[in-house]
């Protein structure tokens, strides 16, 4: 492998790695706000408020909801919610209506019918994950770097499988 592939290949590996990682602390951040709310038991009714197209590409648009309360302090608690509404109509004939939401009083939110199956763990799994791959690729590195070494010392050709650079001798 070409040194350019091979440094494109350590910048695509650790670049992934890191992304991952940010997209799993950041979700470990609006999951902590999201359970410290259900931990709480601080149940008021918000009202849905907003209609979200959901353009799939090819497949005609879905609609979500979302959702606004605002408490005596004035502080907003606002969030989107998956619902996949197939007609603008059905979407329409939501809103003004109530929805029963966690709050935790510094504006996380979780509506009550989500809480039963939040999972806080997602993001943990996605920071192991990312940090799996940097791991396992720089244990790759390491391997290869020794194995290489040890060629070089036994004067062994490193561009040739060892049975093939003894038989060019």
């Amino acid at each position: 492998m070409g040194k350019v592939k091979f440094i494109l290949l350590s910048v695509f590996a650790y670049s992934l790695c890191a992304l991952l990682i940010c997209i799993g602390v950041l979700n470990h951040i609006k999951n902590k706000g999201r359970l410290d709310a259900i931990q709480g038991e601080v149940v008021v009714q918000a009202e849905w408020f907003a209609i979200i197209p959901v353009d799939h590409g090819r497949a005609p648009a879905t609609y979500d909801l979302g959702y606004r309360y605002i408490d005596e302090n004035g502080l907003i608690y606002q969030e989107k919610c998956s619902f996949v509404l197939k007609t603008y109509e059905e979407a329409e004939s939501y809103m003004g209506k109530k929805v029963d939401i966690y709050i935790d009083g510094k504006g996380h939110s979780i509506p009550v019918y989500e809480a039963k199956s939040f999972n806080v763990n997602a993001a943990w799994i996605t920071i192991g994950i990312g940090i799996g791959i940097a791991v396992s690729y720089t244990a790759g590195l390491i391997i290869w770097g020794v194995v290489k070494h040890r060629r070089k010392k036994h004067g062994e050709d490193e561009d040739l499988p060892s049975d093939m650079a003894q038989t060019n001798e």
